[in-house]
């Protein structure tokens, strides 16, 4: 008879979705013994992520049930443990957040009664992605980052009425009514790509943000590469919002994009850049942000046959 796979859940009650209806599906699969845990305030994800891969006893699979944000945090504490000298469990991500789009990278929209019973009856595949870090921070990146309208755009979502993508949208494009475009350089491995009026930069391994925006096209997550695509000032942004639904954004005069091991973006005027990574603005401290590529560091279960823009085999 076989063993029962130990599952944790790590649930973050305030996440923007339904984590009772995640884990609810977990459990009706039948084929492991599940926990959960709940988080009560912002890091605990981190910690209880850690504790849970660097203890004797850890589970076979931990479940990240939240948003984007949250499984950064997640994500955050079981590479701490892996660091540690711990043999890292591989994460399921579950879509219970706003946007979703770290799901969408892993299980592209498959329903998730289907990706938990995928998963929990030994049918998925261990995969290895790409993360990157923020060298002026140590912050983990999983999902991707952004500077500029992006950045506004999760400022504008706050005390808005709408839910899940619906409401990133809408935010999208009341920032869109008043941004304006700002003074910037994006270097990538040393080179420069662009100079000039900067309406968004958009670096990472996912292709989507905000679940529906189709950003970084090119990009492959196990590649031990970034992408970061730029949006100059020089194009219209509601072209710009539908090339980016339509999987089309390279297809806009001026739009550039590079691919490398380290990502800089900067501010030419020395005014704090906006920034953001994973769903979350951070603190306007300088004018500029590096990223740094973390190949193959962190392992996730996904369907077997992956989306496209898993490249290694």
């Amino acid at each position: 008879m076989n063993q029962r796979l130990q599952v944790t859940a790590i649930v973050n009650p305030a996440a923007g979705g339904d984590g009772e209806k995640a884990v609810a599906a977990l459990a009706a699969v039948g084929t492991a013994t599940l926990e959960t845990v709940e988080t009560t305030a912002a890091g605990d994800a981190a910690d209880l992520a850690f504790k849970l891969a660097a203890g004797e006893d850890h589970p076979d699979i931990i479940v990240g049930v939240g948003g984007d944000g949250t499984i950064c945090e997640v994500v955050t504490g079981l590479r701490r443990a892996g660091e540690a000298g711990a043999e890292v469990p591989p994460l399921l991500v579950a879509p219970a957040g706003t946007g979703n789009s770290t799901y969408r990278g892993l299980w592209d929209d498959a329903p998730w009664d289907t990706v938990a019973a995928t998963a929990l009856r030994g049918e998925a595949v261990v995969r290895h992605l790409d993360l990157a870090r923020v060298e002026q921070n140590d912050h983990v990146v999983v999902l991707g980052s952004g500077s500029g309208l992006f950045g506004e755009s999760l400022l504008a979502r706050l005390n808005r009425p709408e839910t899940g993508r619906e409401l990133l949208i809408a935010a999208s494009l009341a920032a869109m009514e008043t941004y304006v475009p700002y003074p910037g350089r994006v270097s990538v491995d040393g080179e420069v790509i662009y100079e000039g009026g900067i309406v968004e930069t958009i670096a990472g391994g996912f292709p989507y943000r905000g679940g529906v925006l189709h950003l970084v096209p090119e990009s492959i997550v196990d590649d031990g590469l970034l992408d970061i695509t730029v949006i100059p000032a020089s194009v219209d942004l509601m072209e710009f919002g539908q090339a980016a639904v339509g999987r089309t954004l390279y297809q806009l005069p001026g739009v550039c994009w590079g691919r490398g091991e380290r990502v800089t973006v900067e501010r030419v005027d020395g005014e704090p850049v906006l920034y953001e990574h994973d769903g979350e603005v951070m603190p306007r401290t300088g004018p500029a942000y590096d990223l740094t590529v973390l190949p193959a560091a962190l392992a996730v279960l996904t369907p077997a046959e992956a989306p496209p823009w898993f490249g290694a085999r």
